[in-house]
């Protein structure tokens, strides 16, 4: 069994990390191993429900993950590995820590194509387990980086969590009050939920935004009458500002340049608003940039097939650290 600092240190290996790197690759190259769909199964009367993985090589041999969580709780979910053949039970992990390691690496692997040159210094809005991953995958994934500032909206829990990461990382880490700030001095500005809005006019010009959240902003006022200044509202070749469309950009705002881990599912009569699939660039068909001066704005997602390759992986790395906790299964007795 592995708790969520099981997985941090299961996950947090410089040759695990580029083999997880390398599978996230393949998978957007189209290179990767036939996986099936995964497949939803809803239990009523336990107000449950599992989340059933398809089949992959595990350390034992073929084997599948499941996901089971309650929909009153999903603080409590957990992910269990099965073995294909008869159904045993290799191994129970933490969901929350799995899920943070899991959109990570994708957008760890996306920084080394689109963060500007040499970035050093990362504004990280979140402090939850989303942020813990993110930044440490971050710190392998971009080797320049000297400095992180951390906004979160609880002010001692920031705190804590700068301190356990510099002490983890032997980066600089600094907690900051000021969002705005923070973002408009940062090489690479990564949000995972749990933070103070992002507003896209505090971008800095040539830095790389990596959103790992699910919604969009909400005005930094709270007045529903602000227009959302949020880097998703623009497409390519229009600047972050609050400019109606028909005015056009200036000359002097940068352009974003949105970036998704997947190919969008259908395609708009305007394609300026449709992001490009990261692996158009993983691929060499695309560049991130048009000019050094664009805003990159990277927005995680699902990627098929990575959800089980990051469990089975994991716990496989896990039992070849001997990390974890043995749970003895059955009736005990002489």
């Amino acid at each position: 069994m592995l708790t969520s600092e099981d997985v941090d240190d299961a996950f947090d290996d410089e040759a695990f990390m580029e083999e997880r790197f390398s599978d996230v690759q393949r998978l957007l190259l189209g290179h990767g191993p036939a996986l099936g769909p995964e497949t939803l199964v809803l239990l009523p009367a336990t107000r449950c429900r599992l989340t059933v993985g398809p089949h992959a090589s595990g350390p034992l041999g073929r084997c599948f993950a499941v996901r089971l969580e309650s929909r009153a709780d999903l603080s409590a979910a957990c992910v269990e590995l099965l073995l294909a053949d008869d159904g045993s039970l290799l191994g129970l992990v933490d969901a929350g820590a799995l899920d943070g390691w899991r959109g990570a690496i994708p957008a760890g692997l996306a920084a080394r194509y689109l963060a500007p040159p040499a970035p050093s210094l990362l504004g990280l809005f979140g402090t939850g387990e989303a942020a813990w991953s993110c930044l440490l995958v971050l710190h392998h994934a971009l080797p320049s980086l000297s400095e992180v500032r951390v906004v979160g909206r609880e002010p001692d829990r920031a705190r804590d969590f700068a301190a356990a990461a510099a002490l983890r990382t032997g980066l600089r880490v600094r907690v900051s009050e000021d969002a705005r700030t923070t973002a408009a001095g940062a090489d690479v500005v990564a949000t995972t939920g749990g933070h103070p809005p992002v507003r896209a006019e505090w971008l800095a010009a040539g830095a790389l935004l990596i959103d790992q959240t699910a919604t969009a902003a909400p005005p930094a006022s709270g007045d529903p009458r602000d227009p959302v200044i949020d880097v998703r509202s623009f497409g390519a070749g229009t600047g972050p500002t609050a400019r109606p469309p028909e005015a056009g950009p200036a000359a002097s705002d940068p352009a974003v340049r949105h970036v998704s881990i997947a190919a969008p599912g259908g395609r708009s009569a305007d394609t300026r608003h449709e992001p490009l699939p990261l692996a158009e660039i993983v691929a060499g068909r695309a560049l991130p940039r048009r000019s050094g001066s664009d805003i990159v704005h990277y927005q995680g997602g699902e990627l098929a097939g990575w959800s089980v390759i990051a469990a089975v992986a994991g716990l496989g790395h896990a039992w070849q650290r001997d990390v974890g906790i043995p749970v003895r299964l059955g009736r005990g007795g002489p």
